[in-house]
């Protein structure tokens, strides 16, 4: 395979964002008229946008596994939960029991890439398991937080971490001149908490003028929890409690005050890109740079009444996904070809002209983005989902159908969970298992993901729990 050039002879450089928790239905491009987001929509405009982007399970640590591994969680890391071994650690396993096949770094590494890794981390891996030369974890989150350099020791810095973030992406591009290089560079926000952020984003949006998602409101009431709305303003870390500056939050605070400081964090979010996307230009790099934008999952923030992520659902599991890459790509956007996290790692190496190992499970969509017209096999365009409530769900360009998994992993305990059409229900407010409507394709469906369960391999060789939940039959 011949190795893709920028303008002076050399292979573009890659720089993968990716931001946390940020669902599709938040940003401008994807429909929502009320949050500011004119850096992602910029991206998206001069770009390639996919209105079906998804992740392949929607928690953070199977998400990023999956983006770096090009397979499904059950294959690169087995656990569909934020599983780090052991409990507590920052910079995961030193060793390969996890990720056993060639990484993403590990492939551009091969190709001659420096590689390096800035932001958020949160794999059970070391980064320099994975093929990154260097790496930049943030250890606490926002304001007053610390790092760890290369997998030294923690370091404390002043102000924003994410503020420290840019400035080494700043040195990183400054210093990369010769060479082709991929960064993955990973913006916390919007990920809770809500509050620690700069001031001026927690009051950007008034919660009076805030419009919310039609199944927030359930019979007549808007959800309203103390417990997660204490946890989306003040966690400040994974394993520990939230840590509340006020005693409660309720009654004055209710689902828009939160949704609004949501939105504000989104728009940081956007304005984070836009400072990594001047500092490419600033150096020179933009035109040679490809640029891929997306989210790890997205946030149910009270649709259905529920919370955070780890549902089925078109809150938690859509997406942004944006490819960019000045005369490589052709600006564009399809509302009808799904594409997934675990297909990153297959499209960036084929549009860099590098092999796409034979263990990837992901599909390059390189030729749909150098402008070819969009003629993939309908069969083919679906995404598989695991969740780490013990879901499993194929999404269609129109229809998602679910399973629900054994708590041990070992096969479906039910293979009637959820189905609904899109098109007339994309709230997804009408479980149509519960009736025989469209049951043809509701058993095709269903075939196809039993299939996928007994030929789809799981993690071998290492103990780790597969699931942190249960199904909860959520949509009525």
């Amino acid at each position: 395979m011949t190795m893709a050039t920028g303008r002076e002879g050399k292979p573009p450089n890659v720089v993968v964002v990716l931001c946390d928790q940020l669902r599709s239905f938040a940003v401008g491009s994807w429909g929502n008229a009320f949050v500011r987001t004119p850096h992602i929509d910029a991206l998206a405009s001069t770009g390639y946008r996919f209105e079906l982007g998804v992740t392949n399970c929607p928690a953070c640590t199977p998400a990023r596994s999956t983006l770096l591994a090009g397979q499904h969680a059950r294959t690169c890391v087995g656990s569909r939960i934020n599983e780090m071994q052991p409990n507590g650690t920052i910079l995961g396993r030193d060793d390969r029991a996890k990720f056993p096949d060639t990484t993403l770094a590990e492939a551009f590494r091969n190709l001659g890439y420096r590689t390096a890794q800035i932001g958020k981390w949160h794999v059970d891996t070391r980064p320099s398991r994975l093929g990154f030369e260097r790496s930049l974890i943030v250890r606490n989150t926002y304001s007053k937080g610390d790092f760890i350099r290369d997998e030294g020791e923690p370091f404390g810095v002043p102000g924003f971490t994410a503020d420290y973030e840019l400035a080494e992406a700043r040195r990183f591009f400054s210093e990369a001149r010769t060479e082709p290089f991929f960064l993955f560079y990973n913006i916390l926000s919007p990920h809770m908490p809500l509050l620690d952020v700069p001031y001026r984003y927690s009051r950007l949006y008034d919660p009076a003028r805030v419009p919310l998602r039609d199944n927030v409101t359930r019979n007549g009431r808007l959800p309203a929890d103390e417990r997660w709305f204490q946890i989306y303003m003040w966690e400040t870390f994974h394993d520990q409690a939230s840590r509340p500056v006020t005693a409660t939050a309720m009654p004055d605070f209710t689902i828009r005050d939160l949704t609004a400081l949501y939105y504000g964090s989104v728009t940081w979010t956007d304005d984070l890109l836009g400072e990594l996307m001047a500092s490419l230009r600033e150096n020179g790099l933009e035109n040679d740079t490809i640029v891929v934008f997306a989210s790890d999952h997205g946030d149910m923030l009270g649709s259905h009444h529920l919370w955070d992520k780890g549902q089925v659902a078109e809150e938690a599991i859509r997406i942004p996904i944006v490819y960019r890459w000045p005369g490589g790509i052709r600006p564009g956007a399809s509302r009808t070809r799904l594409t997934s996290l675990m297909d990153v790692m297959p499209t960036l190496l084929d549009l860099c002209g590098g092999a796409i190992p034979g263990h990837v499970q992901g599909r390059s969509q390189a030729r749909l983005l150098r402008g070819a017209p969009d003629e993939d096999d309908p069969e083919d365009n679906v995404a598989v989902i695991e969740s780490p409530l013990r879901e499993l769900a194929i999404r269609t360009p129109t229809h998602l159908y679910a399973v629900a998994m054994a708590e041990d992993d070992s096969g479906v305990e039910s293979d009637a969970y959820l189905f609904f059409d899109l098109r007339d229900d994309p709230f997804q407010r009408r479980n149509l298992v519960r009736t025989n409507e469209q049951a043809g394709l509701a058993r095709t469906l269903r075939d196809r993901l039993v299939q996928w369960d007994r030929t789809t391999p799981r993690l071998a060789n290492l103990d780790y729990r597969p699931f942190g939940g249960r199904p909860s039959a959520w949509a009525s």
